[in-house]
């Protein structure tokens, strides 16, 4: 009876030892999947990388509930290509019905389809390579007169839906208020960002008593500190 029960018993340890190595390996395959999706070269797929930019731009303006129309030249502009590749894309996906035009002023106005059969496919793929965290700290690098930069990760998610955070960004000291809003518009494809600029004078008389709401967004999870010139990560341990 001794024997049968030790038996059992190791054998129990054993398979519990095997599902936790399972998990170890799922959670691991799921970083990799993720890392690999977020660093995906769509143009490889797409055949180009023009025609990557235009149905990065229509399918994610779509998704954010925004269906704008864009005419070529304003398109050549905004994605940095030149006329004639834009032109020759727009005629090929015209031409498979993903986006569809009309005719203003003998100008070709052009926005997506939204009866095209694949739309939700085409946009998921977009969506799980899409990552703003990149071009945000490639921005604030630039950004030299500010002290403090901390962003909310859940930021990430705003294509799809509201996040819960206080706020999305918080900035201490001086940014372009105008250029930064027309960033975010660019980069979040005319969704809300929630975002707040305060002094560093302002920043300390705020934290001398104990104001809550910078309590409350110094503490929140998940926050992402791009940079910390006044130490706030050592404060807020």
């Amino acid at each position: 009876m001794f024997f049968y029960f030790s038996s059992f018993f190791v054998k129990n340890i054993i398979l519990f030892a095997f599902y936790r190595v399972l998990c170890k390996l799922y959670v691991c395959c799921n970083i990799l999947y993720t890392f690999f999706m977020k660093n995906l070269d769509l143009s490889k797929i797409f055949g180009s990388n023009c025609r990557t930019k235009i149905l990065e731009k229509f399918l994610l303006e779509n998704q954010s509930g925004n269906n704008n129309w864009y005419h070529m030249r304003l398109l050549s502009r905004d994605l940095d290509e030149q006329i004639n590749s834009i032109k020759r894309e727009l005629d090929n996906l015209t031409a498979l019905w993903i986006l569809k035009y009309r005719e203003e002023l003998r100008k070709k106005i052009f926005f997506v389809n939204k009866n095209f059969p694949y739309i939700s496919e085409f946009t998921e793929i977009f969506l799980k390579n899409y990552n703003p965290i990149d071009k945000i700290k490639e921005y604030f690098k630039t950004q030299l007169d500010l002290e403090v930069v901390i962003v909310n990760s859940a930021i990430q998610t705003k294509l799809t839906q509201e996040t819960k955070s206080i706020l999305d960004i918080f900035l201490i000291w001086e940014i372009d208020r105008i250029e930064f809003a027309e960033f975010l518009s660019w980069v979040f494809f005319n969704r809300k960002v929630k975002y707040a600029v305060i002094s560093v004078e302002d920043f300390y008389n705020r934290l001398e008593y104990w104001d809550k709401l910078i309590s409350n967004i110094l503490s929140e999870p998940w926050n992402l500190l791009l940079k910390d010139n006044l130490g706030i990560k050592n404060k807020f341990k």
